[in-house]
């Protein structure tokens, strides 16, 4: 007797995080370049028509993967002290970035958006603009406590911080290290803290 269906066959949800999870485990062992929906499937056990009806195709497939450990890697922790937030959770952040599963996927996809608008655009909603406005909410709820000056848009300031250190991580040779970290948030102290 076969032991085909010895194993349950999952569903729904189960299934989903189990494809994820494979994803990221064999980008992070192969690459951007050296995965795709094949390996994928023979590594989950599946055909590729049940990772085809959910993901149209690699990079929408390594977005949702990505997806798994994003949101909860860079979330903010609010201790009442915004610079002792921000260096945290910057500090936190680049071994993310840097180390799999997040950092070669993510690069991968960089370079991948280069030539791709839509997955350009795409990068730019799901990530960027989170991270972004994880950053901005912090500082915000830092100037109505009073810590930072009031009256003072802070989109911008937001997009700075983060940018400086995506572009140290993805396009420069230059650490994100406790120096680093410590000079953008004296400059952005400087330019925004209360006289209080």
């Amino acid at each position: 007797m076969s032991d085909q269906h010895a194993t349950p066959r999952r569903r729904g949800a189960a299934r989903t995080d189990e494809l994820l999870q494979v994803t990221l485990d064999l980008a992070a062992e192969v690459g951007y370049a050296g995965l795709n929906i094949e390996a994928v499937a023979r590594r989950a056990g599946v055909g590729k028509h049940t990772i085809y009806r959910r993901w149209p195709s690699k990079a929408a497939l390594l977005l949702d993967a990505l997806s798994r450990v994003w949101t909860t890697d860079l979330d903010y922790h609010d201790t009442g002290d915004v610079r002792a937030d921000l260096r945290e959770q910057f500090l936190r952040s680049a071994p993310a970035l840097s180390s799999p599963p997040i950092g070669p996927v993510y690069r991968g996809l960089i370079a991948e958006a280069q030539s791709d608008p839509a997955l350009r655009a795409t990068l730019h909603e799901r990530f960027l603009l989170t991270v972004e406005k994880r950053t901005l909410d912090r500082i915000t709820r830092a100037q109505h406590a009073g810590e930072l000056v009031a009256d003072v848009d802070l989109e911008f300031a937001a997009e700075v911080l983060c940018g400086t250190l995506y572009y140290r991580q993805l396009l420069s040779t230059r650490p994100i290290d406790e120096n680093a970290v410590d000079d953008l948030l004296d400059m952005f102290m400087a330019a925004y803290r209360t006289t209080r």
